[in-house]
């Protein structure tokens, strides 16, 4: 109930203190927010996200004017400039950097109600992204791998092929929830899982004059010509060479560590690969390792993911059995 003011004479004016004051903001506030339109969050979400509102309207499939009037009418709503465009260029301002986080927040959320949703129904559905180094071979990963496919049978899983700097690239871009690579650099955004070592042997093929013979000191091969991996190189097998002068012979190479092995198998140079991802190969006399130096170059291969919060049930439930997984075979 509203109390009436008793009224005095002489009649006073009516004074409103600060609590009534906040009162009313307060009521403009719920307004604000009750009436606001959420789709002018994400695309103003995309622009920040762009660098501007001609890349956004790209990004989202959309004609450039509708996303500038979109960004026009989300300021007209809030009443406070979002940004700034002009010939300095795109720049948010300070309310704009708060409006941002804010629907920064909104998108993660949304990213998480399929696997909100899946869990309710108690089934996990969706894809997982796996990113991989070309020709590895892990029975650690492959027993990760099948008990998931197997707990959770709605699960769909990709695994695609690629470079291990195009692979960490993939995660870090969100073009993949998970990715079992090489790492040379740990970078502090991402989390890593180290799941084996992959340990480098030089190989020929039947067809290579050096085949059948073993050698103590890597530099005596140094005068042989070579088959490399390029920019693709662990940076462990890069020092290795350098050290004893191999390499700087070469007849070419490839990234993709299958390309590499045919290029060995013509017999025409000689080149480092992984020796699980040869094992067959060297039972069958195909290819032939070199090397009775040791140790031979070696370095871990990781499962990377996205920070906890960024990643979605599917991702999670690998990487949390990897871990489960990986731990146990450490006690064992």
């Amino acid at each position: 109930m509203v109390m009436q003011p008793v009224l005095q004479e002489p009649l006073q004016p009516v004074r409103i203190d600060a609590p009534a004051m906040a009162g009313g903001n307060m009521v403009r506030q719920n307004l604000l927010w009750r009436r606001l339109d959420w789709n002018l969050m994400r695309v103003f979400y995309e622009i920040v996200q762009n660098g501007g509102v001609t890349a956004a309207a790209r990004a989202m499939n959309r004609q450039q004017p509708a996303t500038s009037q979109a960004l026009a009418r989300l300021e007209d709503q809030l009443g406070v400039a979002l940004c700034e465009r002009g010939p300095g260029g795109f720049a948010v301002t300070e309310e704009g950097e708060i409006i941002f986080r804010i629907a920064s927040e909104m998108v993660e959320l949304m990213r998480h109600a399929p696997d909100l949703l899946t869990q309710a129904a108690g089934t996990v559905r969706g894809m997982l992204r796996i990113s991989m180094m070309s020709s590895t071979r892990s029975r650690d990963f492959d027993e990760i791998l099948t008990a998931i496919m197997r707990r959770h049978r709605h699960l769909e899983i990709t695994v695609d092929l690629a470079p291990w700097r195009s692979a960490l690239d993939a995660v870090q871009n969100g073009d993949a929830d998970l990715a079992v690579t090489y790492v040379q650099i740990l970078d502090p955004s991402l989390t890593y899982q180290p799941v084996f070592h992959e340990v480098q042997q030089l190989y020929c093929s039947p067809l290579h004059p050096l085949y059948g013979g073993r050698f103590d000191d890597p530099g005596a091969l140094a005068n042989e010509y070579f088959f490399l991996t390029g920019r693709d190189e662990p940076v462990e097998m890069t020092n290795f060479r350098l050290q004893f002068g191999l390499g700087t012979l070469t007849r070419g190479g490839s990234e993709d560590l299958g390309e590499l092995k045919r290029l060995i198998l013509t017999g025409t140079g000689i080149g480092f690969l992984p020796s699980l991802t040869v094992m067959e190969e060297v039972n069958q006399r195909t290819l032939w390792p070199l090397l009775s130096y040791g140790p031979l170059p070696s370095y871990p291969v990781h499962l990377v993911a996205r920070p906890q919060a960024m990643r979605s049930l599917p991702a999670q439930l690998f990487f949390d059995e990897a871990r489960r997984r990986l731990r146990a075979r450490r006690q064992d």
